[in-house]
């Protein structure tokens, strides 16, 4: 039995040691969206050397998110009945959103806004709502409307990147 111990121990090391050891140079090192709100426990960061950082996967290789202005429309609905009474027009918006979600993965959003909001009653919307109030959310930062719209399915919102371009003059909105 002591020996099982010893195994178990020596191949959780050298997994680690393996993951360790594939060191990527395409990543997008930034502290993750909710990482500072007030009263949370912060984030347990990756050790890399003596810096402390966070790793979040390239999306350069992903193609732009895309959604109809219908979408837009009603997630601007769902929005102002859900969601604005925590997080009122224009918190969302601008630099707050650019340093949080360009260039993170559709699904990322998705997820997190899926799994936590609302905050009283997370997961209680449709998914078809949630994708709806990210269209809505990507039209407010000035993402343009498509044909395409988003679909509420994992993979395509995995294969899909957030995409600001800030606004003339150095910043969003």
């Amino acid at each position: 039995m002591r020996m099982r111990g010893w195994k178990s121990t020596a191949v959780v090391t050298l997994s680690l040691a393996s993951l360790a050891a594939c060191g990527r140079h395409d990543v997008d090192v930034r502290t993750p969206l909710g990482a500072n709100i007030a009263g949370a426990k912060p984030f347990a960061p990756v050790q890399n050397g003596s810096a402390q950082a966070f790793v979040i996967p390239s999306t350069a290789n992903l193609k732009p998110a895309t959604y109809a202005n219908e979408q837009a429309v009603r997630g601007q609905q769902v929005y102002q009945t859900t969601c604005a009474r925590c997080h009122p027009p224009g918190s969302l918006d601008g630099e707050t959103f650019e340093v949080g979600w360009n260039e993170r993965r559709v699904f990322d959003l998705f997820s997190l806004i899926r799994n936590t909001m609302p905050q009283d009653k997370p997961g209680s919307l449709s998914d078809d709502q949630y994708i709806d109030v990210i269209a809505y959310l990507l039209q407010r930062n000035h993402i343009p409307a498509s044909t395409v719209a988003l679909r509420p399915d994992t993979a395509s919102l995995r294969d899909a990147r957030i995409d600001v371009k800030p606004a003339a003059g150095g910043g969003s909105q």
